[in-house]
This record gives structure tokens, C-alpha cells and sequence, in this order.
């Protein structure tokens, strides 16, 4: 064969083998849902998993029940897209939803995470949430109902009635470590108690890293005290965290407090 024509069919082979994987899984198939995602972390290629329209994926156990998690830890280059699917726990034992590793590159597209019971969502990789609703979570003994390590952006979203009940560390509906940007999104009616007067709880997010919010409505909160309510809010950085806001909506919040923000170490922008 001429070399001419053996490159030009290395290069087609190598495009093929460079193209990404689809995969579909039909309605109520949680077994499916699971396989698609231990093959996506095996996979050397991106992978796309599109769940039924409107479909509902239950969680009848943890997957991974050494690490509590409902779904296996996405580990590689995967996208998710829901077509306004729901993911929920169906359980007895707790565990959060969804678990995302160091280095994994994952977005998630129009779905529903619910239910969960040690929260929603764990981020240590890079993750984008594209019209994803967080509701219906509860925290029964970890700090946070999207706890993220690494970088999460959120997009056209919402967080909302959640509940972290009695937290014996300093928590928040989100606890943010690395670097978070919400957009065009919705923190609505979530609750949060703590167990002790010197803990922190922050009812939209705690912020310990860098926080960038644009177009947020933060709405109808709660902060609740058991003894006093010092150290509550909506929004609270503690050690080097740093807010950037643009077009911030505080609304209904309580304490009343925290329908305010100390913009002494912040900056807003109109």
C-alpha cells in the first residue's frame, strides 16, 4: 500500500477511535444508568449518557457503600444529560447521590437530584450543572448538601428545600472550598441548624474559597438557632473566602441578618 494512503487511513482510524461515546439508557433502568457509568470511567474517550425524558432513575442502595454514594464516583470525561429526568434515593441507608473525583471532568444537563440523605452532590473534580435542580436533599451527619473541593459552575439551576438538621460542624446548603460560579440560579427555602453556638451555618453558602455569583436570587432561608443567633447568615466566608456578586437578590431570609452582606471584604458589581 502507498504510504499516502496508509496515513490517510491511520488519521480515519485515529478519528474514530477520538470519537465520543452515546449511550441511552431507558426509563427506570437504574442498573443501566450504573453500568453506563462504570463503562464512561473505563473509557479513554468522553462519554455522553442521555436518561429517558421525563424517566426516573430510584436508588434502592449505594452503589458504592464503602464511600456512601448512590451513584459510582464519576471519575472521567462524562456528560449527563437528562432531559428533565430525576435521579432519587429510594432507600433505608444514607448516602449521598452523586460523587465526583479529582481530575474527572463531568457535566450534568437538565435533571432532578433528590432524595438523597447524606446529601446531593460531592465535587473534586470540574463540573458544569446546566438546568439541574437540587431538592428534596437532606444532611444527616455530613456539613453540606453540595459540598464542592474542587470547580463547579451552575447554570439556569436551583437548590432548594433542602434541610441540614442539627449539624455538629460548621455547615452550609452549599459549602464551597474551591472555586464556584452560579448563574441565573435559584437558593430557595432551604434550612439549616447547628448543634452548637460557635458553629457556623449558612443557609444559601458557606465560602471558604472563591465564590462568583451573577443574577442569584437567594430567597426564603433559614438559618435556625438553638441557643443564639450569632454566626448565622445566608451567605458567610470564612478564612480567605471571597465573594464577587452581580445582581444579587436577598430576599426573606432568616435571621433577618441575613438579608444583608458585610461588603467590607467583599466586592459587588452593578
Amino acid at each position: 500500500m502507498p504510504a499516502r494512503c496508509l496515513f490517510a487511513l491511520t488519521v480515519l482510524l485515529l478519528a474514530d477511535l477520538a470519537v465520543a461515546t452515546e449511550v441511552r439508557i431507558a426509563d427506570r433502568d437504574s442498573p443501566g444508568l450504573i453500568a453506563a457509568i462504570e463503562a464512561a470511567n473505563a473509557a479513554a474517550t468522553p462519554t455522553t449518557i442521555h436518561l429517558a425524558e421525563h424517566g426516573l432513575y430510584t436508588l434502592a442502595s449505594a452503589a458504592d457503600p464503602d464511600h456512601q454514594i448512590g451513584l459510582p464516583i464519576l471519575r472521567g470525561s462524562i456528560r449527563i444529560d437528562g432531559h428533565d429526568a430525576e435521579i432519587r434515593r429510594y432507600a433505608n441507608a444514607d448516602y449521598t447521590l452523586i460523587a465526583i473525583a479529582t481530575g474527572a471532568e463531568v457535566q450534568l444537563n437538565d435533571l432532578t437530584l433528590a432524595e438523597g440523605s447524606e446529601g446531593a452532590l460531592v465535587n473534586r473534580g470540574k463540573v458544569q450543572l446546566n438546568r439541574v435542580k437540587v431538592v428534596d436533599n437532606v444532611a444527616r451527619t455530613v456539613s453540606a448538601i453540595v459540598e464542592n473541593y474542587g470547580s463547579i459552575r451552575i447554570r439556569d439551576s436551583e437548590i432548594s428545600y433542602n434541610q441540614l438538621a442539627g449539624s455538629q460542624r460548621d455547615a452550609g446548603t452549599v459549602v464551597n472550598y474551591g472555586t464556584l460560579q452560579l448563574e441565573r440560579t435559584r437558593i430557595v427555602g432551604n434550612v439549616v441548624s447547628r448543634r452548637y453556638d460557635s458553629l457556623y451555618a449558612a443557609s444559601a453558602v458557606l465560602n471558604f474559597g472563591k465564590l462568583h455569583l451573577h443574577d442569584v436570587a437567594i430567597e426564603e432561608n433559614a438559618a435556625e438557632a438553638i441557643l443564639s443567633a450569632a454566626a448565622l447568615g445566608s451567605i458567610i466566608n470564612l478564612g480567605t473566602g471571597n465573594l464577587e456578586a452581580s445582581a444579587l437578590t436577598l430576599v426573606n431570609n432568616e435571621p433577618p441578618e441575613s438579608n444583608r452582606i458585610d461588603t467590607s471584604d467583599l466586592r459587588f458589581h452593578r
